[in-house]
């Protein structure tokens, strides 16, 4: 399982952030991720309010914090925009479902195998029934952009982010299994479609980069799914 994993490298992970740890949040954000910082800065009147959400959603230490902040930001400007919000840029084709294979989180959820399967999966699939692949890249991508700032400079709260970003990789392999076995045609669709086949790839890769930032090896990184998806355009196919 990916929680057992991932278990191994937490304590690694606190010595090598330790020398981070007097930094203040907000000055470590503008310093290390200034695009973030500007996304903050400029979403500032709501900041109080998204920081007493992220404490009742168990996020209360201060680097972790912020970064809940600054995701529930990235999610309201992407919305906004209606774009995928990458380092201030937004990509198409975010989460209009015309572009995504024809199955909801209610539809995947009942074929997941086991490697599929996590804490994560069991509360977000029955809570968010209606939603699509399109949103299920909209929460890696805001994980993706916080979860390194956080391991970083808070090293006890990495197990958090490492676990939902991680099990959202999860929750992604099931939607493209499913579809590559249950809908062919639809998948294929996606994977000659420029943007959408983009935008897999992209996030997938900015996900990687953040897990392997927090210590996770590539081992315990899930995506048997995502490369070989990827792997159709190269090849050809």
């Amino acid at each position: 399982m990916i929680t057992r994993k991932i278990a191994s490298f937490i304590v690694a992970a606190s010595i090598a952030g330790a020398c981070f740890g007097q930094t203040q949040p907000l000055e470590a954000l503008r310093q290390q991720a200034p695009a973030l910082h500007k996304l903050y800065v400029e979403n500032s009147s709501y900041a109080a309010q998204l920081g007493e959400y992220a404490s009742r959603q168990g996020f209360r230490q201060p680097y972790e914090n912020l970064g809940t902040v600054v995701h529930e930001m990235i999610h309201v400007a992407s919305a906004v925009h209606d774009g995928f919000y990458i380092e201030g840029i937004y990509y198409e084709p975010y989460v209009h479902r015309e572009a995504w294979p024809a199955l909801t989180n209610s539809d995947v959820g009942k074929y997941m195998v086991a490697e599929e399967r996590g804490v994560i999966s069991s509360v977000y699939m029955p809570n968010t029934p209606k939603n699509n692949l399109g949103n299920v890249l909209d929460e890696i991508n805001a994980y993706s952009h916080v979860a390194g700032f956080i391991c970083r400079n808070e090293p006890s709260s990495a197990d958090k982010q490492v676990r939902n970003l991680a099990g959202l990789l999860q929750v992604e392999e099931a939607y493209l299994r499913v579809a590559r076995t249950m809908l062919p045609t639809e998948y294929m669709r996606m994977a000659a479609a420029r943007e959408t086949r983009g935008a897999i790839e992209t996030l997938y890769g900015r996900a990687v980069d953040a897990l392997r930032a927090c210590g996770v090896p590539d081992t315990a990184i899930p995506g048997k799914e995502a490369r070989y998806f990827l792997a159709l355009g190269k090849k050809g196919k």
